[in-house]
């Protein structure tokens, strides 16, 4: 993938991460500026995603540890176990919300 196709693909799955969460965790702010999408969650707790370019990665910070995901056909997989970026994230989230959250 070159750069501007990594750029494009991030930018979607970003935008389409914050439309999945702004819908099924209307207690989590959402912010996306600068390709980092930014989770407010209510515990004061925060998750943080961006890409990594010179690796071409997705990045995920927050207090369980970092992930980074790697494009694999049509889907972000964590480098380390396999897991998607939408299944870790709703499981993080599912973690610190009242609700269980699913963003597949």
């Amino acid at each position: 993938m070159n750069e501007k196709s990594f750029a494009v693909a991030v930018e979607n799955t970003l935008t389409d991460l914050l439309t999945r969460i702004e819908e099924r965790a209307p207690d989590v702010e959402c912010d996306l500026v600068d390709s980092v999408l930014t989770l407010l969650l209510p515990d004061d707790s925060q998750i943080i995603i961006n890409r990594q370019e010179a690796v071409q990665q997705i990045w995920l910070a927050c207090s369980d540890g970092p992930a980074r995901f790697s494009a694999q056909e049509d889907q972000w997989v964590d480098s380390q176990n396999g897991e998607t970026l939408t299944a870790a994230l709703g499981r993080l989230l599912s973690r610190r919300l009242p609700e269980p959250v699913n963003l597949d």
